[in-house]
């Protein structure tokens, strides 16, 4: 019976948190360590919060670097909007977990199946059995998108059984739709640079779901989205 823990770091973070998710129905029968998986918990709470924070500061850096370019060379003379605002840390912090989240998995993922009562459908219930779809029955996901954040697309489509999806786009340069990153939320926000400042362009995008680290079921509906250059 083969284990997985998944190499990116968004497929890991969605495994951990379905094993955090489901390991209270599972840690007597398999007689986990409580300390183990209490810490195991708090890792996942770190990591949603780590994770993220990372994202915002990715999105900060690109706004606050075309304010930049804005202030530099224009091309508009005009007043500079406001000053765009760096993340903002919550008024209650998570707890600081401990460290090396992956080795935390792998530990707990070993006394589960050195336990008696262990089943494959356990495996997969924390995560780390990955069970591959059947080839006869490919799935279409259906994809959305929801209003905007700060001129931002932001994708929806729902993951059912899946680690995540791909998501593909167009920008409209001619060179068709390239792979531009991977999902393991039902959400998906594209934060590449938007146009320049008053620019509008054309975006579409199409994903596929991914499933024991290749493609599953057929390709999305296509999604055209309109954006904007802003501040």
């Amino acid at each position: 019976m083969q284990t997985t823990i998944l190499d990116s770091e968004a497929g890991f973070h969605g495994q951990l948190d379905q094993c955090c998710s489901n390991i209270d129905d599972y840690s007597t029968p398999l007689n986990l360590d409580a300390t183990k998986v209490a810490n195991l918990k708090t890792t996942d709470g770190f990591i949603k919060f780590i994770f993220s924070l990372q994202g915002l500061a990715q999105s900060y850096a690109h706004a606050i670097t075309s304010y930049k370019d804005q202030l530099h060379t224009g091309p508009s003379k005009l007043l500079m909007g406001a000053v765009p605002l760096p993340p903002v840390y919550p008024t209650v912090m998570p707890v600081i977990s401990l460290g090396n989240a992956r080795a935390q998995y792998a530990d707990i993922i070993q006394d589960s199946i050195k336990s008696p009562n262990f089943t494959k459908d356990i495996g997969i219930k924390l995560g780390f059995i990955i069970e591959v779809a059947e080839k006869d029955e490919p799935v279409t996901p259906l994809l959305i998108f929801k209003p905007l954040t700060e001129g931002h697309p932001v994708l929806h489509a729902k993951k059912g059984i899946y680690q995540g999806y791909e998501v593909w786009k167009d920008t409209g340069d001619g060179k068709g739709y390239f792979k531009l990153d991977t999902s393991m939320y039902p959400d998906y926000t594209d934060l590449s640079n938007l146009p320049a400042i008053g620019i509008g362009a054309t975006w579409k995008y199409k994903i596929i779901y991914i499933l024991a680290g290749v493609h599953s079921g057929n390709w999305s509906n296509e999604v055209t989205v309109g954006v904007f250059g802003q501040i």
